[in-house]
């Protein structure tokens, strides 16, 4: 699935670091930490490829809901991040990847938008600091309950995101108007009990009633857990 979020990206202080298991791969993320009024978003920040031409791609990366907590390492875990890192530096983009964390209280998809409103602060905030940053080419994936974050994230901040992408999630209190802004890759399981393909395709349809472009990608005798990795 990772794959399909690629073909999106062609359209278009003190530092420690990890230094046990995958230890180039976690050498490459610097920790860092945001805080606004409501919560701190721990995330790991990768600057690759910063020797190409142009400006700089910004990649946010939202993980599961089992990977919440404040330990700023839980989230790098898995193949999807891994996967999209080697993508951008096999292709030579240019780009700064970003991976914040949810804490243990919240998920990105909650009603009362904390955490996703922290993330979108967050991304403001990267872009405002970051001269070299192209604001029209930010990207945005996830899976499981950052799936849902990422729905919530392209539904409450139309024209941000110059693609998305959600993996084993379905959307919950969205406005398909604003999603159709938007350019979306949904992936979805049909043996999925948790985001089934019947959940995903009413709101698809409006999207592109609204005139938005969604690739539907249903996978085939996928699980849950399959479709996220």
């Amino acid at each position: 699935i990772v794959a399909i979020f690629t073909t999106f990206l062609s359209l278009f202080s003190q530092q420690n670091y990890d230094t046990t298991g995958n230890a180039e791969y976690y050498r490459k993320f610097a920790f860092r930490s945001f805080s606004n009024e409501n919560l701190t978003l721990p995330y790991r920040e990768a600057r690759l490829c910063q020797d190409e031409n142009g400006m700089s791609a910004l990649v946010i990366f939202l993980h599961s809901s089992s990977h919440r907590g404040d330990d700023n390492k839980s989230q790098m875990r898995g193949t999807a991040l891994k996967n999209i890192v080697n993508y951008l530096e096999n292709n030579k983009i240019k780009s700064v990847v970003v991976a914040p964390q949810c804490d243990k209280n919240h998920f990105w998809n909650d009603s009362d938008s904390k955490a996703s409103s922290a993330a979108k602060q967050l991304i403001d905030k990267l872009i405002a600091d970051n001269p070299d940053i192209d604001s029209r080419r930010v990207y945005i994936f996830g899976y499981s309950s950052g799936g849902a974050g990422v729905w919530r994230m392209v539904s409450d901040y139309p024209g941000t995101f110059a693609a998305a992408m959600t993996a084993a999630s379905y959307p919950y209190k969205v406005y398909p108007k604003h999603i159709a802004q938007t350019p979306l890759c949904v992936v979805v399981g049909t043996k999925d009990d948790k985001a089934k393909v019947s959940s995903v395709k009413p709101t698809i349809k409006e999207i592109q009633k609204y005139g938005g472009t969604v690739n539907l990608i249903v996978e085939k005798g996928s699980d849950h857990l399959a479709t996220c990795s």
